[in-house]
């Protein structure tokens, strides 16, 4: 185990899959690949802000680290974006999903190889709040900073609703807009028009989505710096 010299506040994401012991082993495997592509884009997103690298475990759970906090649930959504465009189901209501507690606080001991050996207030927010989370909620936050969870518990609860609806290819309109992709770049790398990208994240509600991470970035950053 890593001790952290300057314990500094992070963010853990701990998830799992939504029904993935009711999968057939063939759709498991389907399944875990996309998990494991959709957290490794993570990487790439993020540079130098992913601290340690993911970790899949016990199956079908998993577990990262975000050295940036405000950046974490454009992670998160990114994550449960992927798994929806990587693989695409008969009937839509059959599409993978994802459960991912985000846990914010300080970080005080980091693993030199196991992500889920980590210990601090973040990886104690986060694994709880994953193992309560109940029915149709999908993504929830524990921080330091109660107004900012309850806020973005209600925020997050509509998020559930338009995400599960989203389509292969609503989620990958989706995954652009959150990577800073501009519509006409999305268009050439997903070999359509430009207006079929704007349509697509209108059907996504794409602008509201990323209104909600610019006002979850505001809400922390502006925590973090006072």
């Amino acid at each position: 185990m890593e001790r952290v010299s300057r314990p500094r506040t992070s963010a853990v994401l701990t998830g799992d899959i939504v029904g993935y012991s009711r999968n057939r082993e063939p759709e498991r495997r389907r399944v875990l690949r996309a998990l494991k592509s959709s957290l490794e884009s993570l990487n790439r997103l993020l540079p130098g802000r992913t601290r340690v690298k993911f970790q899949i475990y016990r199956g079908d759970s998993f577990q990262t680290v975000i050295l940036k906090p405000e950046l974490a649930l454009r992670a998160a959504i990114l994550v449960r974006a992927g798994l929806r465009h990587r693989i695409q189901p008969s009937r839509r209501r059959q599409a993978p999903d994802c459960r991912i507690a985000i846990g914010i606080g300080t970080i005080d001991s980091l693993p030199t190889s196991a992500v889920s050996e980590g210990d601090g207030e973040a990886f104690r927010r986060s694994g709880p709040v994953l193992d309560a989370m109940r029915g149709d909620r999908r993504l929830r936050i524990e921080s330091p900073w109660p107004e900012i969870d309850n806020e973005m518990d209600t925020e997050l609860a509509l998020l559930d609703v338009v995400a599960g609806r989203w389509s292969p290819q609503q989620a990958e309109a989706v995954i652009a807009q959150l990577k800073g992709i501009t519509q006409a770049e999305a268009a050439k790398v997903m070999g359509i028009s430009q207006p079929a990208v704007v349509a697509r994240l209108k059907a996504a509600g794409g602008s509201a989505v990323e209104k909600l991470c610019e006002r979850y970035e505001h809400l922390v950053s502006s925590r973090i710096s006072a």
